[in-house]
């Protein structure tokens, strides 16, 4: 049955997953100044293959306020007047993106525009990917002097972060110069097989904590049992010692304190069986921490040699 709902999930997710590749957005990471970012957004307009396009711009707020011709620490400034300032500044982000839309305008193609605000720019758009769900990324692997034809690696520090750093499902293109840099390709498949993996956890807890109640309960119900068959052994031992010393005569001290530790030591083996090293883990749990494990470390691997 488990399985059974196993399966018919995977479909669904697979039937989504189809949706969303035909309505997804090809987001597009720009800078502030618009025409240093021209040629990239342009190559990704001419690429997207008559997909929705999305401008994203990261907006950091100020952390130095002008004050009387000085700047000085937000912190140390009157909060209204950070706020004023900051508001300013945000409206010329919200202008920025405007004149990103226009060009796109002018090629024909309708997009929407996106301000993500966060302090660091990079940290900014690995949110974005992964809050969004983004499918499809292209931003710029270095400024434009740093292209020649030979350029095949990221040369802008961002551009490594969020190569490393973001969802494995993100497919991101990066461009210099309006040209094809890299291309860091999502691992579906990978992570597919690790949402599979986390069910088959989450289907061994449940499994286990079941059958964990259901040896207690027997444990409990056995160890009553046990006791009362130990009581009647213990009873029917002292009547034995009892007669057998009334018709013997005497019986030294030392034998029967030796006879009763015997005795003790035989209760004890009984009632106390050897423990096994990692007796508690299954052969499920012990498969899905070696799968688990392969899987990472091959996801690891991957992303290093696509972000070299």
């Amino acid at each position: 049955m488990e399985f059974q709902e196993a399966r018919e999930s995977n479909m669904d997710m697979e039937e989504e997953e189809e949706v969303a590749v035909m309505e997804e957005r090809i987001y597009v990471a720009v800078g502030r100044e618009t025409a240093k970012n021209k040629s990239n957004l342009i190559w990704a307009i001419d690429n997207s293959d008559g997909n929705k396009i999305c401008i994203v711009l990261v907006h950091r707020p100020a952390q130095m306020i002008p004050v009387l011709g000085t700047k000085f620490d937000a912190a140390t400034v009157d909060e209204e007047l950070v706020r004023a300032y900051r508001e300013k500044q945000k409206t010329k982000t919200d202008k920025i993106l405007d004149e990103y839309l226009r060009i796109c305008l002018q090629r024909g193609v309708q997009a929407e525009k996106l301000c993500v605000e966060m302090d660091s720019i990079e940290m900014g758009i690995v949110q974005m990917i992964s809050e969004k769900r983004v499918r499809k990324l292209i931003m710029g692997a270095a400024a434009d002097y740093h292209y020649s034809t030979k350029m095949e690696e990221l040369r802008s520090k961002k551009a490594i972060f969020i190569c490393q750093h973001a969802s494995a499902t993100c497919h991101i293109r990066f461009i210099c110069k309006g040209h094809l840099i890299h291309t860091r390709e999502a691992r579906r498949d990978e992570v597919r097989a690790l949402s599979a993996l986390l069910s088959d956890f989450q289907r061994l807890v449940s499994s286990k904590s079941c059958t964990n109640s259901e040896m207690q309960s027997g444990s409990s119900k056995g160890k009553n049992e046990s006791e009362e068959e130990e009581e009647e052994e213990d009873e029917e031992e002292r009547i034995s010692r009892t007669s057998s010393s009334r018709s013997a005569g005497t019986l030294s001290y030392n034998g029967g304190s030796e006879a009763s530790s015997s005795l003790t030591e035989e209760k004890s083996n009984r009632s106390s069986p050897p423990s096994l090293p990692c007796s508690g883990m299954g052969i499920g749990m012990i498969t899905f921490l070696i799968n688990s494990t392969k899987l990472w470390h091959r996801l690891a691997i991957q992303n290093h040699k696509q972000c070299e």
